[in-house]
């Protein structure tokens, strides 16, 4: 069998189904280019056998090489009768690359914003351990007026949060809003809570809420969650129940611009007087703020949750457990802390879920019985 006759057979079944039969005079002539080819590829080889032991020795290497030749001509082949047969190599439209230069674009910015952050969140712990240090006063910016300000404690009313003073991270954050949020009555109350991709942070913006109501800050207690996808199909005629309460948003980065603006007109005092809370994807809220910067002064309390790490999840399960009024043991938030594995890092919602679990567990074990709602190891299994 001649050398490469394998290849040159397939070569020519490809042909052939490619051209079919009206191109049999045009593949004839190419059988015999291939042909030659091969043939000379087989002298070559020949005459690399007569070389001496060393150069055997090396001959794998340059088979190798010359193997790689005859593949090169027969591609030039099928490169020639594909032009000759108006087979046009694909070409990249205009619309592809505005889109990959739309992507590399996105790139670059989340990986400025991921540095801005990590530096930020540097020298935000570098201040706090400063801070702890020296037991001095902490002092923040008020969003509103950008002063300096005492950082402040949290209201005893604003049950739903104290959880979180226990997430070094975020407590400041909600602590700076709910302050300032008392302090100016008259501005925009209005939250954006910041996760990581894959976080659900529905739960925070339900604390939010429910504290909102119990300090007063609205004058409802009805709650409406909706993803951003299902409020852009949606008429806002549906809200007008809401009076008075708040709006979660999941998923905000998604939402229209024209329909984010619609509910903050649909939300100010004079018309449905409701608190807006946006939850999301940190690098998507940012793009829809920086394209959309005319509507940012409508939002001026940010909570940043994307630093929540295990540590932080803990501390989190511990307060959690306290407001619900129940006990646990080491044991306990161990199985807890080996039920993050199957998660997100940082998925709030779906940790309050699986404690949530846990806790259902507690009181069918305890049903019948005195209620003790002490939490034990077997309730986590």
């Amino acid at each position: 069998m001649k050398p490469f006759s394998n290849a040159y057979d397939a070569i020519k079944k490809l042909f052939r189904k490619m051209f079919g039969k009206k191109d049999e005079e045009q593949l004839e002539t190419t059988e015999e280019e291939l042909a030659e080819a091969a043939e000379k590829e087989a002298e070559q080889a020949a005459e690399a056998t007569e070389a001496t032991e060393t150069a055997e020795q090396e001959a794998p290497a340059k088979e190798g090489k010359k193997a790689k030749e005859p593949e090169k001509a027969i591609e030039d082949v099928l490169a020639s009768i594909a032009d000759e047969e108006g087979i046009k190599e694909e070409k990249v439209s205009k619309g592809e690359l505005e889109e990959q230069k739309k992507y590399e674009e996105e790139v670059r910015k989340r990986a400025e914003r991921k540095a801005k952050r990590e530096a930020e969140d540097r020298k935000k712990e570098a201040e706090e351990a400063a801070s702890a240090k020296d037991e001095k006063v902490k002092m923040v910016t008020d969003p509103v007026t950008g002063e300096e300000v005492p950082l402040g404690q949290l209201p005893a009313e604003a049950t739903f949060l104290k959880k979180y003073m226990r997430i070094q991270t975020t407590s400041d954050d909600v602590l700076v809003a709910i302050n300032s949020i008392l302090k100016h009555p008259d501005m925009p109350k209005n939250v954006v809570v910041l996760g990581r991709n894959g976080f659900g942070t529905v739960k925070v913006g339900e604390d939010f809420a429910r504290s909102f109501y119990e300090l007063g800050i609205v004058k409802s207690d009805k709650i409406a969650k909706t993803k951003a996808k299902q409020l852009n199909k949606m008429g806002l005629e549906k809200l007008s129940a809401l009076k008075g309460g708040c709006l979660i948003i999941e998923n905000a980065g998604l939402v229209s611009f024209s329909k984010l603006v619609e509910v903050i007109k649909d939300s100010a005092p004079e018309n449905n007087d409701y608190v807006v809370i946006l939850t999301g994807e940190i690098d998507s809220l940012a793009n829809f703020f920086d394209e959309n910067d005319d509507i940012v002064d409508e939002f001026i309390y940010l909570i940043d949750i994307h630093k929540i790490k295990e540590r932080g999840m803990m501390h989190f399960a511990r307060g959690y457990v306290k407001e619900r009024g129940y006990k646990a043991d080491k044991a306990v938030y161990d199985k807890l802390k080996a039920s993050l594995k199957a998660m997100e890092e940082g998925n709030i919602d779906r940790f309050v879920a699986r404690i949530d679990e846990v806790i259902e567990k507690c009181d069918k074990r305890e049903a019948g019985g005195e209620a003790t709602k002490n939490i034990l190891p077997e309730d986590a299994n």
